[in-house]
């Protein structure tokens, strides 16, 4: 197949949607729009606004669902399709569709936290051993987002090291 994937860096322009489909396949859409900036004349010029139509199905359709919201800036990288159609009245349509294979918020515009789910629990058989793997059991307490959020070190003056 001759597939065109492409990756861009937009803002979310919609709410997202998340729906089922046949087969209890979840998808999610939402739209992003990109406006080029260049400078010309030592001045800023945007350019003209491009939207897309975002599909991201399983997974990543409920991760993207709890995660982005309108107004976001994101990374969207996926197969590139056009959605040609002809109105009623004689003029023909087209929407450029990304099939989404990853979407994560542009960390060039700011901050994000990563929040990996809890893996389903395992069902542990009398000939399966059990494992110990750290990873593997749910953290006690969160792991701090940011340096700052951790406990400052304790100063000691130059009479107290003497």
């Amino acid at each position: 197949m001759n597939d065109t994937y492409i990756t861009l860096t937009g803002w979310v322009g919609s709410d997202v949607t998340l729906r089922e489909v046949a087969g209890g396949q979840p998808v999610a859409n939402f739209r992003v729009a990109t406006t080029p900036r260049r400078l010309r004349n030592n001045e800023w010029k945007d350019g003209n606004t491009t939207w897309y139509q975002v599909k991201a199905w399983r997974t990543l359709a409920d991760n993207v669902a709890r995660s982005i919201n309108s107004g976001d800036p994101v990374v969207v990288h996926g197969r590139l399709e056009a959605d040609v159609w002809t109105k009623e009245d004689g003029t023909v349509n087209t929407q450029l569709v990304i099939t989404a294979t990853s979407v994560g918020h542009d960390l060039s515009r700011g901050t994000a936290v990563f929040t990996k789910p809890a893996r389903p629990e395992a069902v542990v058989s009398p000939q399966q051993p059990v494992t110990t793997d750290p990873w593997a059991a749910p953290l006690s307490q969160p792991i701090p987002a940011f340096a700052t959020d951790a406990p400052a070190p304790e100063t000691v003056s130059e009479a107290d090291a003497a």
